[in-house]
């Protein structure tokens, strides 16, 4: 086998450096480059870039979630508002109805009627009423303004003396004896509530502390005082339907009772149909209000209790003590017609000073001063108290035999 040479290359010729792809060489007097060390800590951030973000897309935060707006968030918020009125309509509503007459109350009334309305609609009121049925408090957000008058008895028929026939001498009926007095003993003892507005609280104390000293009383329901309440505004507190449901479930024998300090203004709810009244002190106002105070005894005289009304005092201010002594007046006026049911206590002279005018100090027994008015000039201190539960024992004492179970004891 014969081998073959490879062929020969061509051979090319050499390759020259051009001028331009030689390098000058460095001068001399040129200076050798040296590197700065980079500085120490971490390199410097590079400048960000502007985001370039699309048209109509929000914005997003680092884990993705997108970005709310203030607009969003106030959105947001007013739905909140608008969900929560709607849950507490009802107490809203009745708030509005509680407040004083004039352009507010209309407007908060108009308004809050409406969201009333959707609430119930929606079924949003139901929490709020399930949670005051628990606490039992299931007519908090009902507007009472009914008065509860009493049943009437029905009286026995009155027993007439026929005629007497001519030449016949008239047949004499036997003078009847007034009744004795009632007696109570430290095993069968008096019984009393007292209630009313904020006038009440002061001396209402005063006379529990006064019955915890004698055997023979007992104070039942302590003192039921409610502040800014009356006669004329039952929506604000009813204390129509109170009455009739303490009288029921105590069975007091006396009830001691102080209103007027908030009824002295022309504004009132629980007007019958079709009724209709005038201002302040107007025969329409004063019959209204005397029927409402009718009201109130005959349903402590028809649970078989005795009323005892605390009337209204003497204050530092002259245009308040007139109106005063205008509810005084009719309460007066209706007590007077029921012996032995209802007994008024004229505080109005009891507080009056030397000049007949108001003094927030009195002479004690001793003669020395005693502070028996409060600050405002209106309400009673805790002598004052004091004064008014002395006379309201001193009228009992005088209506009740309290005492004769001591002599029988001591036999």
């Amino acid at each position: 086998m014969s081998s073959r040479n490879p062929p020969e290359l061509p051979k090319l010729p050499p390759i020259r450096e051009s001028a331009e792809q030689v390098l000058p060489p460095a001068p001399e007097e040129a200076v050798a480059y040296e590197e700065t060390p980079p500085p120490a800590g971490p390199p410097p951030a590079a400048p960000e870039r502007p985001v370039r973000r699309r048209a109509g897309r929000r914005p997003r935060a680092e884990d993705g979630r997108p970005l709310s707006t203030a607009g969003h968030a106030l959105v947001v918020a007013t739905l909140a508002l608008l969900f929560g009125a709607l849950l507490l309509a009802p107490g809203m509503h009745k708030a509005a109805f509680n407040g004083q007459p004039g352009t507010k109350r209309d407007v908060a009334l108009a308004l809050t009627a409406g969201l009333a309305d959707v609430s119930h609609a929606l079924l949003l009121d139901r929490p709020r009423a399930l949670v005051q049925d628990a606490m039992g408090r299931e007519d908090a957000d009902k507007i009472n303004v009914a008065i509860v008058v009493p049943p009437t008895t029905t009286a026995p028929p009155v027993r007439t003396t026929p005629a007497a026939k001519p030449g016949r001498k008239p047949v004499r009926k036997p003078v009847q004896k007034p009744p004795g007095k009632l007696a109570f003993t430290p095993k069968d003892k008096l019984r009393i509530w007292v209630a009313g507005d904020s006038l009440v609280i002061t001396p209402g104390y005063a006379v529990v502390r006064a019955a915890g000293g004698s055997p023979a009383i007992q104070s039942v329901g302590g003192v039921d005082g409610h502040v800014a309440t009356g006669l004329t505004r039952p929506d604000v507190f009813n204390w129509f339907q109170e009455i009739a449901t303490q009288v029921k479930q105590l069975k007091p024998h006396v009830v001691v009772l102080n209103f007027g300090a908030n009824d002295d203004h022309s504004y009132m709810t629980g007007l019958q149909e079709g009724r209709s009244i005038d201002g302040f002190g107007s025969p329409s106002w004063s019959a209204e209000y005397r029927r409402r105070v009718q009201v109130v005894m005959d349903t402590v005289n028809r649970a078989g209790g005795i009323v005892v009304w605390i009337g209204l005092p003497i204050t530092n201010n002259e245009a308040q003590t007139q109106r005063f002594d205008r509810l005084n007046a009719i309460v007066q006026k209706v007590a007077k017609a029921r012996p032995h049911k209802a007994i008024f206590i004229d505080t109005y002279t009891m507080f009056a000073g030397d000049n007949g005018g108001f003094s927030e100090y009195l002479e004690d027994a001793k003669g020395d001063p005693v502070k028996v008015r409060a600050g405002d000039g209106v309400h009673f201190d805790v002598a004052g108290g004091d004064i008014i539960a002395r006379e309201v024992l001193r009228q009992l004492n005088k209506e009740f035999d309290l005492t004769s179970w001591r002599k029988q004891k001591g036999a």
